[in-house]
């Protein structure tokens, strides 16, 4: 909310129950508020429930969602209706080499759809790779791993933008070492940008003050 409302947004807030089922008093305020653009902060199956929802209650705004909601077993689900949704993800947009040892990854192991967490969980697997390769088999242990990784700067982001652990981006998140993001939205089943490539979010945090 102070993000938004120092880029003078007028910022309405409506709150829901974690698990609930039941999107269609939220999205009926937001049409009632007027809203342009619409934000929704859940996952699973919020997302689909959301996205066959929105066009027909909140029909002239955008929607947003989190990364999440591009999980395969959802895109599946809602096929064309994905198109509605703008969605950020760490990674880029387009299609990298990373991209395509990770899918030869999931086609070799993967038993089940491994979209959303499993993109993350691979991210961060190469990343400590990395940090191991570096040290050496005989310079490996916890607190060297950790010392290396507090250490960086800049460092080489697996299928992300570069890192930072020695400094503090984001006040009172030390531990946020690559907040950038960007966003994508599906056109007939493809990723394609959305948000003009990396977006540096650390400003819009450091501008929205002590709350931000």
């Amino acid at each position: 909310v102070p993000a938004g409302e120092d880029l003078g947004l007028e910022v309405i807030t409506s709150a829901f129950p974690l698990q609930g089922a039941d999107f269609l008093p939220v999205l009926t305020k937001a049409a009632e508020t007027g809203a342009e653009a619409v934000i929704v902060l859940a996952a699973d199956t919020a997302c689909v429930q959301v996205m066959r929802l929105f066009p027909e209650i909140v029909p002239d705004a955008q929607l947003y969602m989190t990364g999440a909601c591009a999980a395969e077993e959802i895109a599946d689900e809602l096929g064309d209706l994905m198109d509605v949704v703008i969605l950020n993800n760490e990674g880029p947009n387009e299609p990298t080499v990373e991209g395509e040892i990770y899918q030869a990854v999931v086609d070799r192991y993967a038993v089940d759809p491994a979209g959303g967490a499993g993109t993350v969980g691979f991210r961060g697997f190469m990343n400590l790779y990395s940090l191991l390769d570096e040290l050496g088999p005989d310079g490996i242990t916890s607190e060297a791993i950790a010392e290396l990784a507090e250490a960086s700067f800049e460092r080489p982001n697996y299928w992300g933008y570069p890192y930072s652990c020695s400094i503090e981006q984001v006040p009172g998140l030390p531990a946020l070492c690559a907040p950038q993001q960007t966003l994508f939205r599906f056109v007939e089943g493809e990723v394609v940008d959305a948000g003009g490539g990396w977006i540096d979010t650390v400003p819009l945090l450091e501008n929205a003050g002590p709350q931000g």
